[in-house]
């Protein structure tokens, strides 16, 4: 299957936007990927992830046991985790507006430049720039978020 993938890719028929496009989107997933490892703390978010997950999984577990005690207890940090979670979402949103400007610019350009299809995957068909890009930023913003350590991507 990945063979198949690389090989209609890489083919000589490919129009030249189709790798053009992959790699002007490795770079801009991979730029954003750094930034946000420089400008966060991810050991820090990382924690903060799972205080956050144990005490949802706490609170679920005080709900679904209806014990009264247990779930006044468990409700007394909601405003504490609220605030973490405010905080950890600040910080993905400080990245994403710095990069908002460069990348409406770019899209400006790009979709004045490639109207045709891009990219043409067996199964699917030929694709427009904005699906072509859409699934080679998914797929490439996890793998760099895991090697990274940043993200959703990189959670325990």
């Amino acid at each position: 299957m990945i063979q198949l993938f690389l090989d209609s890719l890489l083919a000589p028929e490919a129009p030249t936007s189709t790798l053009f496009i992959l790699l002007l989107c490795i770079s801009l997933t991979l730029l954003t990927s750094s930034v946000n490892r420089l400008l966060s703390n991810p050991k820090k978010l990382a924690a903060q992830r799972k205080e956050v997950k144990k005490w949802m999984d706490e609170f679920k577990e005080a709900q679904k046991s209806k014990d009264k005690k247990r779930l006044a207890k468990v409700e007394k940090q909601r405003s504490r985790i609220m605030k973490l979670q405010q905080k950890m979402s600040w910080q993905s949103m400080k990245i994403s507006l710095l990069f908002f400007i460069p990348f409406i610019l770019m899209w400006q350009l790009l979709w004045g430049i490639y109207t045709e299809p891009v990219a043409y995957l067996p199964g699917f068909g030929p694709l427009s720039i904005v699906y072509w890009y859409l699934l080679c930023s998914l797929f490439f913003s996890t793998v760099f978020s895991r090697a990274l350590g940043v993200g959703i991507g990189s959670m325990n």
